[in-house]
């Protein structure tokens, strides 16, 4: 028998509420994922990706239904300091996944939707990579590092979280080692010119995709 590989990093798949563009989401999900989370009302888009979680957790104040008897079910207070989406990544994270990506999320209460875009920063600089899709936006952290965006036809927009320097080659508009702080997000709505651009952010960043 093969044996596997232990130290291989876990991928780990978090389906939140909010909005969620199912048929979207349905080619942005990983093909291998080692861990299936359903973050309370989440349970529910899970249903409607035809995806069975291996555990549902939260506080359930929005999802009410009747969950399967053999779901294992881990349920907190409502009184708590971290959003359902933060509990169910930190779990991922205690069962040694460091690739996470985060379904839903946004859209209805935007205080919700800034906790988990802003919350991205924390993980990554803990070096777990995540990502967080409703299907028609896509939304990571880069943190001095150096990635490529694949042109689907839509925009990239880079925001930075502090001041850092940032080189975008590939694209409709170029920039050349340009400083943003966060005050004024002006690279927004960019277009891959070719097959691909590459992004190279000094300091930490948002990299937003959106489909037009």
């Amino acid at each position: 028998m093969e044996k596997t590989n232990d130290l291989t990093p876990k991928t780990a798949l978090v389906i939140t509420g909010g909005y969620c563009n199912v048929d979207a989401v349905r080619r942005l999900l990983p093909v291998d994922v080692d861990l299936t989370i359903a973050a309370d009302s989440g349970y529910a888009t899970a249903k409607k990706l035809g995806i069975t979680p291996d555990i549902t957790m939260g506080d359930f104040d929005s999802y009410r239904e009747t969950l399967p008897t053999e779901m294992p079910i881990l349920q907190v207070a409502c009184e708590k300091d971290v959003t359902d989406t933060m509990l169910a990544c930190e779990y991922a994270k205690e069962q040694g996944c460091r690739y996470i990506t985060i379904v839903g999320g946004t859209g209805g209460r935007i205080d919700h939707s800034l906790s988990n875009v802003l919350y991205l920063e924390g993980l990554r600089r803990q070096g777990i990579r995540v990502k967080l899709t409703d299907g028609e936006n896509t939304v990571q952290v880069i943190l001095d590092e150096t990635v490529t965006v694949l042109n689907d036809g839509g925009y990239f927009s880079i925001f930075a979280l502090d001041t850092c320097v940032v080189s975008e080659t590939g694209c409709k508009y170029p920039l050349d080692g340009a400083q943003l702080v966060r005050q004024m997000p002006y690279a927004v709505s960019n277009e891959v010119a070719g097959e691909y651009a590459t992004v190279k952010v000094d300091g930490a960043a948002i990299l937003v995709t959106s489909r037009k």
